[in-house]
């Protein structure tokens, strides 16, 4: 088969392998524009256009559906596959593929529909997620499903490792995908029952609220790790903190105090030892290098 590929994420680099390694062919690879990014305000593409670029692969960059359609008009895909490409495809592109569109998303659907289905995983402490393969229709991950795979989700995962690992299964659950579609195996239809939703995460979402438990803390912190990047404020600057574990401890929501050599920060029951963190306008670094550097008093309390 002839597959174009749209995405704006390196999570669908496995999937491209496993094709280029398979008996189909990726004729065609899509991305969304160029963005305005970082403190030079440069416009730059997104992660899946540099690989791509790096590879030597073209990587159209459609700017709205028209353009999307004259591109398609021009590759000729029995079928695209969506993987993280970020943008609503309009009905009347989804009819005019030989096989249909294809969606790779991260998680066992109808659960965590939506753009963020692993932070929201790992946020709400789920024991399991996976990956869904699903025909897109003109709702939001509301399509039938060729099928699924499920991954258990351990204490220690972050967004990042999750998908790491999420993007793996997918790939091989895509070929399968496939076989199904050539085999005119048709889809089943979602149920309704179950559904959750799985919304953008904004930089505002991402603060830490010490009024919660140190495990839910834990699973905030994980689940926004590295992007947007769980954050709070202490004396009025901004910390995110990438990396920390909960440990047991009495004492004030928010309140910053030492454990043996560690710096730590209490929640509502237990506390939050950190490990890796990154200050405002600063790099990344070790926790007991930021406090001693930032001169922060112990019994400060977080905003």
């Amino acid at each position: 088969m002839r597959i174009a590929i749209a995405s704006s994420s390196m999570v669908s680099v496995p999937t491209i392998e496993a094709i280029d390694n398979s008996e189909h062919e990726v004729i065609c690879l899509i991305s969304a524009p160029d963005a305005i990014a970082g403190r030079g305000r440069v416009l730059t593409p997104n992660e899946f256009a540099q690989w791509a670029n790096s590879c030597g692969r073209e990587v159209a960059k459609p700017e709205n559906s028209a353009a999307l359609n004259e591109i398609l008009e021009i590759a000729k895909p029995d079928v695209v596959i969506t993987i993280a490409y970020g943008k609503l495809i309009p009905e009347f592109l989804l009819n005019k593929i030989r096989y249909g569109w294809l969606n790779l998303h991260f998680s066992i659907l109808p659960r965590w529909r939506g753009a963020a289905p692993v932070q929201w995983a790992i946020k709400h402490r789920d024991v399991e997620t996976g990956v869904t393969v699903f025909k897109l229709d003109k709702g939001m991950d509301t399509g039938p499903i060729f099928l699924k795979r499920v991954l258990r989700i351990t204490e220690f995962a972050t967004t990042d490792s999750l998908l790491s690992e999420l993007s793996i299964l997918g790939s091989a659950a895509v070929l399968d995908a496939l076989d199904l579609l050539q085999g005119e195996i048709k889809p089943i239809p979602q149920v309704e029952e179950g559904v959750t939703l799985a919304p953008k995460i904004s930089k505002m979402d991402a603060k830490i609220d010490w009024n919660r438990s140190n495990a839910e803390v834990d699973s905030h912190i994980r689940a926004m790790t590295h992007n947007p990047g769980a954050w709070t404020v202490i004396s009025k600057n901004r910390l995110v903190i990438n990396r920390a574990h909960p440990i047991e401890h009495d004492g004030k929501a928010g309140e910053v105090f030492r454990s043996e050599k560690a710096i730590c920060i209490a929640t509502s029951s237990g506390a939050i030892k950190l490990e890796i963190v990154t200050p405002e306008g600063k790099r990344e670094m070790n926790a007991s290098d930021w406090f001693r550097g930032a001169r922060i008093a112990v019994g400060t309390v977080c905003e």
